[in-house]
């Protein structure tokens, strides 16, 4: 299809700390036959005017010419500074913005994103915030210890999760996650057969979905921490779940990560900038040129 001459001339910036990546590369390639030029910025060059009348933007000392999109891919990673860079970004007469600063935080914040899906009727496993209780036992227990997750509040590609066998150690990790200043959730350890199921959806639409498998003598099935992975058959159940934990977060993009256990499925985290090397090789779809089509398609 011919692009017409506002194709051209459209440009997408993304906020990404990364200088190198994947995804980044995906993007640049898909980009060009889209007609769509990409941008990459990271947050700590931004300097913000913040005024009710003319609110202003500059980029390493310039001031900052608008794109037609402003996609951050920050994910855990969204500092304070990051949010406020989204959030000047998303005022009236703004770039469209994907995904929102709120969206982010909410899924960033994992025991909100448990309180909203306990609100929406969405499974996950049980949960409990600790903050140096008084009977660490009770707490695991309520989860159905003593086998639990430990999870920090942000985290990503599977760092600041741990499994905690028995009492002791899992004592000794509060401990020592409370003593910098921390804090953990305690959860619900699902037998699954070291597997889990990532979910990609962009726009309110499933793209795929991807079995991971933990490598021998790990728990955690994430790419980056060498997992296998392989194509996974969505099912109804499946789609649903991944397209209501995106909606109820108010994400446009997602990466959702489900178990599934004696009970069913179960929501374990949702990523508002999930990468997609591995989901690509699984599946076969060109996640990058859905995602920026999708980008294309709200700038209109």
């Amino acid at each position: 299809m011919p692009h017409s001459e506002s194709d051209v001339s459209l440009t997408v910036a993304f906020l990404s700390v990364e200088k190198r990546s994947y995804g980044r590369s995906r993007f640049e390639e898909e980009a060009g036959p889209l007609g769509m030029r990409v941008a990459w910025l990271d947050p700590q060059g931004f300097d913000l005017l913040v005024d009710a009348e003319s609110p202003r933007a500059f980029y390493k000392s310039r001031p900052f010419r608008q794109p037609a999109a402003f996609v951050p891919r920050t994910g855990s990673d969204t500092t304070l500074f990051a949010r406020a860079v989204l959030r000047h970004m998303e005022r009236p007469g703004g770039p469209v913005v994907i995904n929102s600063s709120a969206a982010i935080m909410a899924a960033r914040d994992k025991l909100l994103a448990h309180q909203v899906f306990a609100e929406a009727g969405i499974p996950f496993p049980r949960t409990v915030l600790a903050r140096q209780p008084s009977d660490v036992a009770k707490m695991v227990r309520l989860v159905g210890g003593p086998r639990a997750i430990l999870k920090l509040m942000s985290g990503t590609h599977g760092k600041g999760v741990m499994l905690g066998r028995d009492f002791d150690e899992i004592q000794a990790s509060l401990e020592t996650v409370w003593a910098l200043n921390e804090t953990l959730l305690i959860q619900e350890y699902i037998e699954c057969g070291g597997t889990d199921i990532r979910v990609i959806t962009v726009g309110g639409r499933v793209l795929g979905a991807m079995k991971r498998t933990a490598k021998l003598g790990s728990f955690r099935a994430n790419v980056h921490q060498g997992a296998h992975v392989e194509q996974q058959p969505m099912d109804e159940e499946l789609e649903w779940l991944a397209l209501r934990a995106t909606e109820v977060l108010g994400l446009e993009l997602s990466g959702v990560d489900v178990v599934r256990g004696e009970r069913g499925y179960s929501v374990i985290e949702v990523n508002s900038a999930p990468g997609f090397q591995g989901f690509e090789k699984a599946t076969g779809i060109n996640t990058a040129a859905e995602i920026m089509r999708y980008i294309r398609f709200r700038t209109r």
